[in-house]
């Protein structure tokens, strides 16, 4: 998926790692559907430093988390129930909330 400059650019916040992950989900009623996910770092409360960058390891077991829970949610759905899900952004909370 490609976005265009200015739209990155508004997504994109300096000190923070940016993580993307992608995969080709097979549907229950059998469309095969590529979604992507892009997450960030996130400062918390009590940080003094003022980056919040992430290691490759972590980095990494978020990814896959990510890409665990868009296999989960999409594969036991037909495709007008995952774009209900995607509208209302169940998948999306259900991500962050495996993130922390």
């Amino acid at each position: 998926m490609e976005l265009t400059r200015d739209k990155l650019c508004s997504v994109i916040k300096k000190w923070h790692t940016l993580i993307e992950g992608w995969t080709d989900v097979r549907t229950t009623d059998g469309y095969t559907v590529r979604m992507f996910a892009i997450a960030f770092t996130k400062k918390q409360d009590n940080a003094v430093s003022s980056n919040v960058y992430a290691k490759a390891s972590q980095v990494r077991l978020i990814r896959k988390r990510m890409v665990d829970v868009m296999n989960a949610e999409a594969g036991k759905v037909a495709l007008r129930d995952l774009v209900k899900n995607l509208i209302a952004e169940s998948i999306g909370k259900e991500i962050e909330k495996r993130g922390k």
